[in-house]
């Protein structure tokens, strides 16, 4: 699932590429993907307006129209958003069938277009989803702000300090890589950058977060920013789906410690990095260095 980094790099490159254009048409080839209205009543909402900003909150991408309303698009696990010369074309299936972009006629992962936006100068943004998990919405200010407040603090909001996080950590009796994962006390942290988190600050995941030390806390808290800072600077991580707007893979994979790494040496002590499941999902950690409190 696209995390923090992931949807951070698509916002800044949706910023570039969008912001200032008009939406001229829109081509459902699954308009399942639009909830809460008919496609056709969406469409109709739509066309026309003028993309003002495209934000990120969370895992959520915000794009912001000139009536006071906003696509509110989540990429849930194998969705990424594309942009390119509106003279290329996809199948009814969603396959590129002409395109100048060899990213985009080569790599499997980008040949599930659901939706394509296009705009006024000639150039168009799709969204790939191969699971049909992925959705937009298109939501008033009001009701978008409602949204967005059930969701916990940014990691680089400046009023996020590490003295927040260890009064948040005090009252959780939860596994801290249950806490760092869950939306409502954290935002942007998944599966892949909570198991990079907690190899860092050799902090073991299943640890209840009451149970952490000043000194973990300390490490976790440092450890989250340096780690989603580099990502966002090696433009995510393409271990599966996830792909850039130009269709391009992140980098930040190759320079993983745990995450999907089982079997492979722990980087600090050679020792095989195990996989367990957590909440229901696959947790990465070396057992040597990240040891299990009693």
């Amino acid at each position: 699932m696209p995390e923090l980094p992931e949807v951070e790099t698509i916002k800044n490159d949706l910023i570039q590429k969008i912001v200032g254009r008009k939406i001229t048409d829109i081509t459902a080839l699954w308009p399942e993907i639009v909830k809460d209205m008919p496609f056709e009543s969406f469409k109709k909402a739509v066309i026309g307006q003028r993309i003002i900003n495209v934000k990120r909150r969370a895992k959520n991408l915000i794009v912001e129209l000139t009536d006071d309303t906003a696509l509110l698009i989540h990429l849930k696990m194998t969705g990424h958003v594309l942009v390119t010369d509106a003279s290329n074309e996809v199948n009814e299936v969603g396959k590129w069938i002409k395109t100048d972009n060899q990213l985009l006629s080569d790599d499997p992962q980008n040949q599930f277009i659901r939706i394509i936006f296009y705009f006024d100068d000639k150039t168009m943004m799709a969204m790939s989803d191969l699971r049909k998990f992925a959705y937009i919405k298109l939501v008033s200010t009001e009701d978008l702000n409602k949204f967005l407040a059930e969701y916990g603090p940014e990691p680089f909001d400046p009023e996020f300090t590490v003295a927040v996080f260890q009064t948040m950590l005090q009252s959780k009796g939860l596994a801290i890589k249950k806490v760092l994962m869950d939306q409502h006390i954290l935002s942007g942290v998944g599966n892949i950058y909570a198991d990079e988190i907690l190899w860092a600050s050799r902090v073991h995941p299943q640890t209840s977060a009451k149970k952490l030390s000043s000194e973990e806390i300390n490490a976790i808290y440092d450890n989250m920013k340096k780690i989603l800072q580099n990502a966002i600077e090696k433009r995510g991580t393409s271990t599966s789906d996830f792909r850039d707007t130009t269709g391009k893979k992140g980098t930040f994979g190759d320079s993983r410690n745990a995450y999907r790494m089982t079997g492979l040496p722990c980087a600090r002590c050679s020792t095989p990095i195990k996989r367990i499941s957590l909440g229901g999902r696959g947790t990465h950690f070396c057992p040597v260095c990240q040891k299990e409190k009693p």
